[in-house]
């Protein structure tokens, strides 16, 4: 029986997970710069028998498992980037429990129930009631901009159903995404000495004007949005009038129309202070897109599968909630999407990150009870 052979796989495996997640875990793999872990998990699919495993120009690794013809497959991604710098030190340790290290469970615990899932479909080759793309992505994080995402569904679309993205904790399901633009403002003035040329126009000033409207800005409640300054640079000395100042900005919004007009209105900023400018550039960083034209009944059985399996493993009923993930892409193609976490822990993002050790098993059951019970067929 094809269910007693996935619970025995999983149990053979609960060492294994652990191992493997701490060794793909020390691996770095800052966004635009994954091809360390791709370089793992390519080879390692294709020790376990997988065929057809290979890396696409996004630099996604791609296992195309018993694919058919038209819209009849769904895709099954976790990211293999992390926020971290490369000389992030990343060694794995345990204490109370927990599994500390950055990138841990985002998205590194993921990844990894998410690869041996595939390991077993390789292995055992079990009937499946549609094709599944098991895809291990590059570029969610940060100015990533979803680009594996993107890349495998421009390249995919007319062959995907719907779209499952495994990231995060399992205690909520992301049902909807939010939307982002970024970009990088930069202006130039003809600066100067602080005494003998005062009154010359200053960079700085005119950036601090420009963050100043930014703020001004209220959403409402009709009109849901949020903004933010990142960073900001410039200037040479404290004796010189800046002659160049930068900073980095984005809105967040879920509603494409409200997006647009966000997206105007900074423009529109900009435009009133460039007479006091030497030159003032907007560089687009990224954009990630919002829901458009999603089939709402397919998205409720989505989340109707994942509460089921959520409940029957976990033992908990997950909150819904809204997040900007690789789920993005398809939902502004109208494809189906959700993502939901394979692991439980706190503080991603920081070098302080951790999971629960029991979790990781509790992740893979969940994962293969969720195809299990929609996927797999019985002998």
């Amino acid at each position: 029986m094809l269910r007693d052979l996935a619970l025995r796989y999983i149990d053979d495996n609960k060492d294994k997970c652990l191992k493997l997640l701490k060794t793909i875990t020390e691996i770095p793999a800052p966004t635009g710069d994954e091809c360390r872990r791709s370089e793992f998990i390519e080879n390692y699919l294709e020790n376990a028998g997988a065929v057809g495993v290979y890396r696409d120009k996004a630099g996604n690794v791609v296992y195309p498992y018993d694919i058919r013809p038209g819209r009849h497959n769904a895709v099954m991604i976790a990211h293999m980037d992390t926020v971290f710098r490369l000389e992030t030190p990343l060694e794995v340790t345990e204490n109370s429990g927990k599994l500390l290290c950055p990138g841990i469970g985002d998205d590194t615990a993921n990844l990894v129930c998410l690869l041996l899932l595939a390991v077993f479909a390789a292995k055992e080759k079990p009937s499946i009631r549609c094709g599944i793309f098991f895809v291990f992505g590059v570029g969610e994080e940060g100015l990533g901009n979803l680009k594996g995402s993107r890349r495998f569904m421009e390249e995919h679309a007319d062959k995907v159903s719907h779209f499952w993205a495994f990231d995060l904790y399992y205690r909520k399901i992301y049902t909807d995404v939010v939307g982002s633009i970024r970009y990088r403002i930069s202006i130039n003035t003809v600066g100067g000495h602080s005494y003998l040329n005062f009154g010359n126009p200053n960079a700085i000033y005119v950036a601090s004007q420009i963050i100043n409207d930014l703020y001004r800005m209220k959403p409402s409640d009709e009109e849901s949005y949020t903004y933010n300054v990142g960073t900001i640079a410039g200037g040479n000395s404290v004796n010189s009038i800046a002659e160049q100042a930068s900073f980095t900005m984005e809105f967040r919004t879920g509603d494409p129309q409200v997006m647009r007009r966000c997206d105007q209105a900074i423009h529109d900023i900009v435009k009133r202070y460039r007479p006091m400018t030497t030159g003032l550039s907007m560089e687009l960083l990224g954009k990630r897109p919002c829901a458009q034209g999603v089939p709402e009944e397919s998205v409720e059985k989505m989340i109707g599968r994942a509460r089921e399996s959520i409940r029957s493993i976990i033992g908990i009923d997950p909150e819904e909630s809204t997040a900007s993930t690789d789920c993005n892409i398809p939902l502004s193609m109208g494809v189906p999407a959700i993502c939901i976490g394979l692991c439980d822990g706190a503080l991603l993002h920081t070098t302080e990150e951790w999971i629960w050790k029991d979790s990781v098993a509790k992740g893979l059951r969940l994962l293969f009870h969720l195809v299990y019970k929609y996927y797999f067929d019985e002998d």
